[in-house]
């Protein structure tokens, strides 16, 4: 494959800046491949698994809201959380998940309970992204 220019930027900083073969991420409209060559695109990014193809290595990741931008070839994903399978800290993605899980089920109005149901997902991206992209 050949590859496209790629920065993923975060609010701790730029997490990676290169060449790359492939972007997967979770998109509000559902999963989006990103190859050289691909058409302009804005979309706003969902809770879900990443999937990142650069020199010919495949890494996973966990991401979180944001957006991506595909323009005249250059792609920018700007994700509120963005982390990599291996850099997640599986022990406090489980007390997460537990702590969420518990918030749902004592949510005492909609907005509450919205909010705890959104950290869980999180979680929940984390979790399965630790297990299945290590």
């Amino acid at each position: 494959m050949k590859p496209f220019h790629l920065q993923i930027v975060t609010p701790e900083g730029c997490l990676f800046d290169g060449e790359a073969e492939s972007l997967l991420v979770r998109t509000g409209d559902g999963d989006v491949e990103i190859l050289r060559g691909h058409t302009d695109l804005f979309a706003s990014v969902g809770v879900g698994r990443a999937r990142l193809i650069a020199d010919g290595k495949t890494r996973m990741a966990s991401c979180s809201g944001g957006m991506l931008s595909v323009e005249r070839g250059e792609v920018r994903l700007v994700a509120v959380t963005f982390e990599f399978a291996d850099t997640i800290d599986i022990n406090r993605a489980r007390a997460a998940a537990e702590r969420a899980q518990h918030a749902v089920t004592v949510a005492h109005d909609e907005r509450t309970e919205r909010i705890a149901k959104a950290k869980l997902m999180r979680a929940l991206a984390r979790i399965s992204v630790y297990e299945n992209g290590n």
